[in-house]
């Protein structure tokens, strides 16, 4: 049996000298630790049940807030370059290697946007984690975005670059439980904005993703929600199917697009728990 969850906070000092917060959960003696990136106007505390359960499972879970997001600093919804999210994500790895044994197994997990950061993450860097878990990745939305609006967003790249612009996230499409679309709704640190710069740059890190697919060389296992209205799930199913590498998929049919926070949750904590215990034994 794992003992009591540990729960604590910190911050690590990061490109530009911005401050980004973290929170973990951790148990004692973990089999494995878990390397958590969220997705876009969310934060890392809404983590918080999983985190707890994996820890309960004897896996430490460490959750950053990005840069622009949570409680950490920057701009909200605003990023000067895509691959700044990758150099921040690769120093907060450094910074959970060195909160646990050096001979405990990294695993990444990403959530939506997320999910497209721990994708190009892994494309970048090699050797860094021994497996990745993708969660409804931010590898295409789930309404094609219109040629003009395409145009219009590098306009306003060129010209306000750090415009605030409604994300158009709606909550009652992340979760059939009436209880977690009231929390989003209600959580101040949901901030709901996205900028020209971000869409154009996460554009770019999409195309990307499919471009260099071919250099993920760690296990992968996808968890995918069968009503997203938010991100595409075919085209991360095309993204699957083109992996030279080891990968699982998992489609919960009925879901919306946050599958750890339906009503059946447990389902999905189950996967995540069992296939890191097949590649740990």
């Amino acid at each position: 049996m794992t003992g009591p969850v540990l729960r604590s906070d910190g911050c690590i000092e990061a490109v530009g000298r911005l401050r980004l917060c973290y929170r973990t959960w951790e148990t004692a003696q973990p089999t494995a630790a878990l390397v958590l990136v969220h997705g876009l106007a969310e934060h890392a505390g809404r983590y918080a049940g999983f985190g707890e359960a994996m820890a309960g499972a004897g896996v430490s879970t460490f959750a950053l807030d990005l840069r622009g997001h949570g409680a950490s600093d920057g701009r909200r919804g605003y990023v000067r370059r895509f691959d700044v999210f990758l150099q921040d994500l690769d120093r907060f790895r450094r910074e959970v290697q060195g909160l646990v044994e050096p001979r405990c197994p990294l695993f990444l997990f990403g959530h939506s946007m997320g999910g497209l950061i721990a994708v190009r993450y892994l494309e970048e860097y090699e050797g860094a984690f021994r497996g990745a878990v993708i969660a409804s990745p931010w590898l295409a939305t789930a309404v094609r975005v219109p040629r003009w609006k395409m145009h219009l967003a590098h306009l306003l790249d060129r010209a306000l670059p750090a415009l605030p612009m409604k994300a158009g996230i709606r909550p009652e499409h992340l979760s059939h439980d009436p209880q977690v679309v009231a929390d989003y709704r209600d959580d101040p640190l949901v901030h709901g904005t996205i900028t020209p710069r971000l869409f154009v740059e996460a554009s770019h890190a999409m195309a990307l993703a499919f471009q260099r697919s071919d250099r993920i060389a760690v296990p992968l296992l996808f968890l995918l929600a069968g009503r997203d209205h938010i991100v595409e799930t075919e085209r991360t199913l095309a993204f699957a199917r083109a992996l030279r590498g080891a990968h699982a998929v998992r489609v919960f049919p009925e879901s919306f697009h946050e599958v750890l926070n339906e009503p059946d949750r447990p389902a999905a904590v189950a996967e995540v728990r069992d296939w890191l215990r097949a590649y740990l034994e």
